[in-house]
């Protein structure tokens, strides 16, 4: 009895031996391969940044400078400045370059620190002087006017001096050393710390006796601004020439000086 064999289509047996999961040859095809995304130049978001950004945020911290003393409340300026500048700048290229929260940032802590702390010593300068009180400066109203020479003496006062005589006066200047330091009754007030007045008898014409008509006392506070307001005296000296001050003050207020001016 004779078989019959019936071949099977090649494509079917290719169809049979295929494993699962295995994939058609179709889908190797160069025309289904998706290209890799192509770099480019910004792939990390990087963008280059000024000077001048780095530059303005620094400038706004060193403006909190300005509390601490008159002469460094100018930094605060420049930093908004110098902010102003950078952010017009980064706006211009329009985002080619970065940092302008840096500007942003510098900016707006220069323009608090500058305009708060030249409130704080406006208001102090404008708050210091008792009422009914005289400013003077101890340089141009006392020191720098010298004495009219007479009979070759020079106790004797100008006009402008001796007009104050009697007058409530505030004045600023420095304590100078002596032996005692807590609660002073007297002391003497000089017009400055240099050389001229310490490590030496100051001019005559450089200091004012201070006697305090009421208080607890002064406590020395060497290097420290003083401010000092009563009544203001001229006398002749009576004492070794040089020596005794000529000028007195019968003092109400005593204390550390609010401003730096």
């Amino acid at each position: 009895m004779s078989q019959s064999i019936v071949s099977q289509p090649s494509t079917e047996r290719a169809a049979h031996t295929e494993r699962p999961g295995d994939l058609p040859a179709s889908d190797f095809s160069t025309d289904n391969l998706e290209a890799p995304p192509a770099a480019t130049s910004n792939e990390f978001g990087y963008r280059p940044v000024p000077l001048l950004a780095p530059l303005s945020f620094f400038l706004g911290l060193l403006s909190a400078l300005g509390y601490l003393g008159l002469l460094v409340i100018p930094i605060g300026l420049v930093g908004v400045i110098v902010s102003a500048v950078c952010i017009l700048r980064l706006r211009k290229f329009r985002g080619e370059y970065g940092g302008m929260w840096l500007a942003v940032s510098g900016f707006i802590m220069s323009l608090v620190f500058f305009s708060s702390s030249a409130g704080i010593w406006a208001y102090g300068y404008r708050t210091e002087v008792p009422e009914g009180c005289r400013r003077l400066n101890f340089t141009e109203d006392i020191s720098s006017k010298g004495f009219v020479v007479e009979k070759g003496r020079k106790d004797f006062f100008v006009p402008e001096v001796k007009a104050l005589d009697g007058q409530k006066v505030f004045i600023k200047g420095y304590m100078y050393p002596t032996n005692e330091t807590r609660g002073l009754k007297s002391f003497l007030l000089v017009k400055d710390n240099a050389q001229c007045c310490f490590g030496g008898n100051p001019k005559i014409n450089d200091m004012i006796m201070v006697t305090m008509k009421s208080g607890p006392g002064v406590d020395y506070h060497q290097g420290m601004l003083m401010s000092v307001a009563g009544v203001f005296h001229c006398q002749k000296s009576t004492g070794p020439a040089g020596l005794t001050p000529v000028y007195s003050i019968d003092g109400t207020l005593a204390e550390n000086s609010r401003t730096v001016f």
